[in-house]
């Protein structure tokens, strides 16, 4: 199995979590069967590694980790390492590698993509026009609606909404998009993580899931009836849920997906319960993409004490996800 990895923003944790990532994976048995592969720019990777002392050897277009030969697929942007720092060239470098990956995946030459994470901001002043991953990804594979589940081996919280400002969410739920969202969370808990008749339960908007329409009217005019129609449909559908109890007892537990309305109703406990193991990968795609749920952490960079678990666990799902879909 052939897996692509970008580069990432090169002056954050990234390269360094990828390379103890894949020294881990080293002492499993499966990684024989894996192939990585970066999609960056190798005059940046090599500083990067040299400045950090990182465990690697550099030979002819790649690098030796350990035992595991990972070819560099070049970029012609050069970005000067400045750990820490948000800069135009290491945005610009970011850009190029995921369209470098990109084109190579979408052209079959490999089985999925991890991402390691990007400074929106610096690709912002390199001339990015896309709120993330997510986004970008929807846009180069024609797919209008992606859905994003972050996960662990202990909780899949997929987003209703995803990168946009709090105050337009409830414009953005309806009951045709609610529907839309746990059809597509259904389909991919069957297809990509291999469960037979998921149970999933949807969280509400307002506190107290509405009180009755007394805290607002969401839940028994919107989420109620979407709730319904999945049912009726033969999709295992539970809710809506008032988050804070829902996580707070543990009812999280009895479900294999849930459905939150906005970004941090659902990433906050996602992250607190998979302790630095949660992974984001981007449901509906022709392709398989995962990506360390963290971000860049500029403050960690240089300081060698970054944990891989989260890169780790990237590859890992995506290799899984990959394996589960040839079954269909």
């Amino acid at each position: 199995m052939r897996l692509i990895i970008t580069i990432g923003d090169c002056n954050g944790i990234g390269l360094e979590a990828l390379i103890k990532a894949i020294d881990k994976l080293i002492k499993l048995e499966s990684i024989f069967d894996l192939k990585f592969d970066i999609a960056g720019n190798k005059q940046t990777i090599k500083e990067y590694c040299d400045l950090m002392e990182l465990p690697v050897q550099f030979e002819g277009n790649g690098l030796w980790t350990g035992s595991i030969f990972s070819e560099i697929i070049d970029c012609n942007t050069y970005a000067k390492v400045e750990l820490g720092k948000s800069s135009h060239d290491a945005g610009k470098l970011a850009i190029e590698a995921l369209d470098t990956a990109l084109d190579k995946i979408l052209e079959k030459h490999y089985d999925a993509l991890v991402t390691l994470p990007i400074s929106k901001y610096s690709m912002y002043n390199a001339g990015w026009m896309f709120t993330g991953h997510t986004e970008y990804l929807s846009y180069r594979c024609n797919v209008a609606k992606p859905l994003m589940i972050l996960c662990s081996n202990k909780i899949r919280v997929a987003l209703a909404t995803v990168h946009v400002p709090f105050k337009i969410v409830p414009e953005l739920i309806n009951s045709h998009h609610i529907i839309e969202m746990i059809e597509a969370l259904n389909i991919s808990l069957i297809n990509d993580f291999n469960i037979e008749n998921p149970k999933i339960a949807v969280l509400s908007l307002n506190p107290h899931a509405g009180e009755n329409a007394t805290i607002g009217t969401e839940e028994t005019d919107i989420l109620i009836p979407a709730i319904h129609k999945c049912l009726v449909k033969g999709i295992y559908t539970e809710g809506p849920f008032s988050s804070d109890g829902f996580f707070g007892f543990g009812l999280y537990k009895q479900f294999d997906g849930i459905l939150a309305m906005y970004h941090d109703q659902g990433l906050i406990p996602l992250k607190l319960l998979s302790e630095g193991a949660g992974v984001n990968f981007t449901a509906g795609l022709p392709i398989v993409r995962t990506s360390p749920d963290h971000g860049t952490a500029y403050e960690l960079a240089g300081k060698n004490i970054a944990d891989c678990t989260s890169t780790f666990q990237a590859i890992i799902m995506a290799a899984q996800i990959v394996t589960n879909r040839l079954r269909l």
